[in-house]
């Protein structure tokens, strides 16, 4: 027992044994299931079905039986596998979505363009379609080779005897170890008068060859725009480079108040039931404005996905979005890869094509030779009938006078009067009534018949041209038959289905909630009506920074504190519910864990000319154009200024270039200065240092204003107070600045935490410590104007406070007549040596001069 064990140990390396069996395992998949034969065109499993139902009987003109009797004729004889993937080849082979030409004929739920599931094999019924009368006819005439089966009790064809050029007219897909084939399907009339001309030019170009090619023809339409990638494929049997663009056939049409795009052929492949869908989610989501509803209205006459649109949508950039976003529009890749000659292999057109008429003259000079050989036999048994008839009453008497036997009879047939062995066997076994006068004519008709057709068939075995013309003849009754109209369109040009976002964005106010960690909330008039604003939903110690109505038009610059910013159209941000949380910023683009949002611009005009002032905690500054901030691609974060190490940005702020900024720092210190004063930078540069900070302190804050405005002040203790900025005094740049509170720093202890220029119809934006948010009105909290002192919020358990602004149309970045033409140009160029000038200026020279001024004071 043990030495029986011990010798079937293999002494090998393991590595070296699986690289052994997975090559073998490799050559298995890649011949025996996953790859065509080029020569039919079928892969094993559809070969055995055919072969099968030909043992059948099922020929297209007999009676259908049931598809499980089928697929265990299949499964026990020839393919020893699963009886779904039987079944599902099976399927396959009847779906005329899927086939040009398909080669069963199925009774019963075999699927749809849906993608739902073909009935239970029990169900359906199946035969032969017409079609296999060219794959399987004169199998019986042993012209192809046979080979055991998987127990060596059946024999099964290596390949049909195919004169239908499958492969190429209906396609395949396949994917094997290392490798797949994607082959589509292509127009039966189109290859044929292909090949005729191959086999009239063997040398001719892919430039001939697609003068009847066009392209691939799909079973379910559509539309091709531009050649090139038709061209790669031919040419090389991939199309590597140039991909080939599918669309789908649509009409448009108006009727009534609404317009209406019809779609009647979508791409091959595509499951229409998805294709559906993605287009009511688009609507669903409010991707888009303009569609109304898709409704899908096929039936047995055909594909009709009807999308009705509203009555003055842009249909075209509609029809371009679609074309992008869902599968109204696919891109197809040629990978030609069959079996030739026992090898997997990728063959462009004229390969297949050479390879296909090489295979039929293969069939038909076995199928000649054959039939000659039947000829011929039945030749001489013919002439020995015509002898016997003028020697009857020797031959009757010499079959008398022989033994019993029927080998008696034969022997002395061949004896007495020289027939052959096979005109004696033949004569054995012949009636006598066969020898009348009558019978010998007829054997004389039949012998010049077959003399007739034996001299035709040697004449095509020995003439290549007359052989040629035989085979063209064939292929051309096949055409008739057989071949369809094509189906896909092919327009040369290419053709680019663009569309501009903004058309398909409906104008509409929508209410905008954004928090500091980065959840942003779109909200309906109706549900703000409908709730409780102190029921905000906010995360603990979340707070909302904006909460605004805004456009759908116009896109959210947001800045972070890590110095980072991002541009968010508002159309994208989706509606939701009031006690949701909403969308969260790293859902569009992502950011560090840490990164919060600390300013939100809202804007409708990059190319106006103004300006974007960044501020941080260390009291870098600087100012940047707004057109600068413009990207083309948004779902990233981009850089807004470089920092320094433990630093962030407090604030980003929009201006016209004419205002004053105004610092304030934690310890309740404030600078004003215009920012005429300020640095112009690109978007990577850090600024230069615009206030002195002692060790403890930091900035808190900044904005931008004019002489008029009122500066809101809020502390992080809840206290509140007003002051006209030119009450504000101008302190130079990088100089400590002078404080706020003169009057309240000697009884109260406080830290600065925001300040914002308002107007009396704004409102406080109040989060306590409940969870509660509040809008409080500004106006509430009036001031001496003689002596502005701080005011407590009037508010329990106040945790953060900040401003809500009245709505308004942005006046400064949607103006777009702030500045005429001329203005524009001269500002511009002025900005532009500006930023020359600055970068030519030292600015860590000045501030350490300012540094040592200052301890010369002190």
């Amino acid at each position: 027992m043990k030495e029986n064990i011990l010798s079937k140990i293999i002494q090998e390396s393991l590595d070296k044994i699986m690289s052994d069996r997975f090559g073998k395992y490799s050559k298995y998949i890649i011949q025996q299931r996953a790859l065509p034969d080029v020569r039919d065109g079928l892969k094993p499993v559809q070969r055995r079905i055919l072969y099968s139902m030909f043992g059948l009987g099922l020929e297209h003109d007999k009676q259908y039986k049931k598809s499980a009797r089928i697929v265990g004729d299949v499964i026990g004889k020839y393919h020893p596998h699963g009886d779904k993937s039987v079944y599902d080849a099976m399927v396959n082979m009847s779906q005329w979505w899927k086939n040009n030409i398909p080669l069963l004929n199925m009774h019963g739920n075999i699927g749809s363009l849906d993608d739902d599931p073909a009935a239970a094999m029990r169900y359906t019924e199946a035969k032969m379609s017409r079609v296999c009368e060219f794959i399987l006819s004169d199998i019986k005439k042993n012209i192809v080779q046979f080979v055991p089966n998987y127990d060596d009790s059946e024999i099964e064809p290596v390949v049909l005897p195919s004169i239908f050029p499958t492969v190429l007219v209906n396609g395949t897909q396949g994917i094997a170890i290392g490798m797949a084939t994607d082959l589509p399907p292509h127009n039966l009339g189109e290859i044929i008068d292909a090949t005729k001309y191959k086999i009239k030019h063997p040398n001719a170009s892919l430039s001939d060859l697609m003068q009847f090619v066009k392209g691939p023809d799909f079973p379910t339409g559509g539309k091709i725009y531009g050649t090139n990638g038709i061209y790669e494929a031919f040419e090389t049997g991939k199309n590597d480079k140039h991909r080939i663009k599918l669309f789908s056939k649509y009409q448009v049409y108006t009727k009534g108040k609404n317009q209406f795009i019809e779609i009647t052929e979508i791409p091959y492949g595509v499951i229409k039931s998805k294709l559906v869908y993605e287009i009511d989610l688009i609507i669903n989501n409010s991707d888009i404005a303009g569609i109304i509803e898709v409704r899908d209205q096929s039936d047995r006459d055909g594909i009709n996905i009807l999308i009705t649109l509203e009555e003055d949508a842009n249909v075209e950039s509609i029809l371009g979005y679609l074309f992008q976003k869902t599968q109204m529009q696919v891109t197809y890749s040629y990978n030609n890869v069959v079996i030739d000659e026992g090898a997997p292999k990728i063959l462009n057109l004229s390969k297949l094509l050479s390879s296909y008429i090489k295979h039929i003259k293969e069939i038909k000079t076995k199928t000649l030779e054959y039939d000659l050989e039947k000829y011929k036999l039945r030749l001489e048994i013919v002439e020995g009938f015509i002898k016997v008839s003028e020697i009857t009453d020797q031959v009757i008497r010499v079959i008398r006078k022989s033994e019993g036997s029927k080998a008696g009879v034969i022997k002395d047939l061949i004896a007495h009067f020289g027939f052959t062995e096979v005109q004696a066997r033949a004569i054995a076994e012949l009636r006598l009534y066969r020898l009348s006068k009558t019978d010998k004519e007829a054997y004389l008709l039949e012998k010049a018949e077959i003399e007739k057709e034996i001299a035709r068939i040697k004449l095509l075995l020995s003439n290549e041209k007359e052989f040629n013309k035989y085979i063209i003849g064939m292929l051309e009754d096949m055409k008739k038959l057989l071949a369809t109209t094509r189906k896909t369109e092919i327009i040369n040009e290419e053709y680019n289905f663009s569309y501009s976002e903004t058309d398909l964005v409906k104008d509409e106010i929508v209410n905008i909630g954004i928090s500091r960690a980065g959840y942003i909330k779109r909200i309906s008039q109706k549900v703000m009506d409908s709730n409780d604003f102190k029921n905000y939903v906010l995360k603990e110690n979340d707070y909302l920074i904006h909460y605004e109505k805004s456009s759908t038009l116009n896109n959210f610059l947001i800045f972070t504190s890590f110095g980072n910013y991002v541009i968010l159209p508002i159309y994208k941000i989706a509606e939701v519910k009031w006690k949701e949380l909403g969308m969260h910023l790293t859902d569009f683009v992502d950011l560090h864990p840490n990164e919060e949002i600390v300013s939100i611009i809202e804007v409708n005009n990059w190319d106006t000319l103004m300006y974007i002032t960044l501020g941080t905690q260390n009291g870098m500054f600087k100012k940047v154009l707004l057109k600068d901030f413009k990207v083309s691609r948004i779902n990233k974060s981009y850089t807004a200024i470089k920092l320094d190490e433990n630093d962030i940005v407090v604030n980003a702020c929009p201006s016209d270039g004419t205002k004053d900024i105004i610092i304030i720092t934690k310890n309740g210190l404030s600078s004003k200065y215009s920012e005429n004063n300020l640095g112009l930078y690109g978007t990577k540069a850090k600024g230069n240092k615009s206030i002195y900070l002692s060790v403890k302190d930091q900035v808190s804050n900044f904005t931008l204003a004019s002489n008029d405005d009122v500066i809101t002040f809020l502390t992080d203790d809840g206290l509140l107070k007003k002051i006209r900025c030119k009450k504000i005094p101008n302190i130079p740049k990088n100089i400590k600045g002078k404080p706020i509170f003169k009057e309240e720093t000697q009884t109260t202890d406080f830290l600065v935490s925001d300040m914002y220029p308002t107007r009396e119809d704004d409102q406080l934006l109040i989060k306590n410590t409940l969870g509660e948010t509040f809008l409080e009105p500004i106006k509430k909290y009036s001031f001496s104007k003689a002596n502005p002192t701080l005011i407590e919020i009037e508010v329990d358990n106040l945790y953060k406070v900040r401003i809500k602004k009245h709505y308004q149309e942005w006046k400064y970045i949607t103006n777009k007549n702030l500045f005429t033409k001329e203005k524009i140009e001269e500002e511009t160029e002025t900005i532009n040596n500006s930023a020359k000038k600055i970068e030519e200026i030292d600015f860590d020279e000045i501030d350490k001069k300012l540094a040592e001024y200052r301890n010369k004071k002190l």
